[in-house]
């Protein structure tokens, strides 16, 4: 493999690992937050549980189609995941 083919590996494998992270946390059940704004004045917008739980599916489904996309990527290049 080129050095150029290893540093692409290791940048998704690197955002397989991330994506993974992300999915726990959501699966988890870590609280769901969303913000409008820059760092110095955002405000929250509090969501009902329905619609916290439909967000947290959406993103759940999200985060496995990243990671089944990323472990696609790296079997292509012959990397074990």
């Amino acid at each position: 493999m080129r050095a150029a083919d290893l540093e692409k590996a290791r940048l998704i494998s690197n955002a397989r690992d991330q994506n993974v992270a992300m999915l726990a946390r959501l699966a988890g059940g870590e609280a769901l937050t969303l913000r409008i704004g820059e760092s110095n004045g955002p405000s929250a917008i509090v969501l009902t549980p329905g619609y916290e739980a439909r967000i947290r599916d959406d993103l759940i489904a999200a985060f496995r189609l990243r990671i089944t996309e990323n472990e696609a990527a790296l079997a292509a290049m012959g990397v074990e995941t």
